[in-house]
C-alpha cells in the first residue's frame, strides 16, 4: 500500500466502524512509531471519523485540538461527558494516542494493571478509541484480541516509511511501503507518562482562570454586561467552566446531564 488514497481507505476501514477501536504499533526506538500514530490520528480527523482527540504527549501541535490527558480517570470522565447516553444520541468517538503503553501497562509488573484492565471494557462503551505504541514488554492481558483490533509493526530503523499491520479480527495482513510524515509537530524526546488517577497534590490551589472570573462576576451581579462581556460570550464562558468541572472535579459521573437545565441557566440575563 503506497498511495494516499489507499491509506485513507485503510484508515476508514479500520477506524470508521461504529464500535470502539484499539490498535498498537510496536518497534524499536527510532523506527517511526510516534510519527506513524500521529499520521493516523491526523487522517482520522481529516476524514471526519473522530469527534474529539487527546494524548498523553504534551508537546503536540496540530491544526485541530488535541487534549493533553495523563491519567485514566480524566480520560474516562471526558469520554462519559462526550457520550452521556450513546444508545439515545449515538456514539461520538474520542481518539486517544497513548504513547509508550509498555511503561504504564508493563508485563513485568502485572499487578499494576489490574484496575486498568477492569475499566478498559467499560470506558470503550463511551466512545474511547486508542492508538498506542510500545517497544515491547506490554502486559499480554492488555495487548490482546479482547481489547485490540490489530497490531502494527515497525521493524526497520533505516526505513521508517515501512510498516505492517495484522488485523486480529480477520487475520488480514497489510504492508505499508511509503508512509508520509505527519504534519503534527511533537518533541521526539518527550517522555510521556500515564497514571490511573490525576497527579495533583490534595492541597494544591488551582487559580481561578479568566473564564471562572467572568462567571463569578456574573453570579455576583446577575448581568453579563456588568461582567464585562456580551451575553453570547458569557454563555460560552459558562459552558467552558461547566465542561471543566464535569471533566476535572466530579469524582464520578453516573447520571445523564440535563441539557435543558444547562441551557435555561445559560440563557438567563
Amino acid at each position: 500500500m503506497s498511495s494516499d488514497h489507499s491509506f485513507n481507505s485503510f484508515i476508514k476501514r479500520i477506524y470508521g466502524k461504529r464500535e470502539s477501536i484499539f490498535t498498537c504499533c510496536v518497534g524499536e526506538n527510532e523506527t517511526g512509531k510516534t510519527d506513524f500514530n500521529l499520521l493516523q490520528m491526523e487522517r482520522i480527523h481529516d476524514l471526519g471519523i473522530g469527534y474529539r482527540f487527546g494524548s498523553n504527549m504534551k508537546s503536540l501541535k496540530a491544526d485541530f485540538e488535541i487534549d493533553f490527558i495523563e491519567d485514566f480517570e480524566t480520560l474516562e470522565k471526558t469520554c462519559r461527558m462526550l457520550n452521556p447516553n450513546p444508545k439515545k444520541y449515538g456514539l461520538k468517538k474520542y481518539f486517544f494516542f497513548g504513547s509508550e503503553i509498555g511503561k504504564w501497562a508493563p508485563r513485568d509488573q502485572a499487578w499494576r494493571n489490574t484496575e486498568f484492565i477492569e475499566r478498559l471494557q467499560t470506558v470503550r462503551k463511551y466512545g474511547l478509541s486508542m492508538l498506542t505504541d510500545a517497544i515491547d514488554r506490554v502486559d499480554a492481558r492488555v495487548l490482546n484480541k479482547r481489547f485490540f483490533a490489530g497490531l502494527f509493526e515497525k521493524p526497520f530503523k533505516n526505513n521508517p516509511k515501512f510498516a505492517t499491520y495484522e488485523d486480529w479480527t480477520t487475520g488480514q495482513k497489510t504492508t505499508f511501503k511509503n508512509i508520509p510524515k505527519t504534519k503534527i509537530e511533537y518533541d521526539t524526546y518527550e517522555t510521556a507518562n500515564f497514571y490511573m488517577a490525576p497527579q495533583v497534590p490534595e492541597d494544591a490551589i488551582i487559580p481561578l482562570n479568566e473564564s471562572h472570573k467572568i462567571v463569578k462576576e456574573y453570579r455576583e451581579t446577575g448581568s453579563w454586561k456588568k461582567a464585562g462581556v456580551t451575553t453570547q460570550q458569557g454563555k460560552r464562558e459558562l459552558f467552558k467552566v461547566l465542561d471543566y468541572h464535569y471533566t476535572h472535579c466530579l469524582s464520578t459521573i453516573h447520571e445523564e446531564p440535563s441539557d435543558k437545565a444547562v441551557v435555561e441557566s445559560a440563557s438567563t440575563e
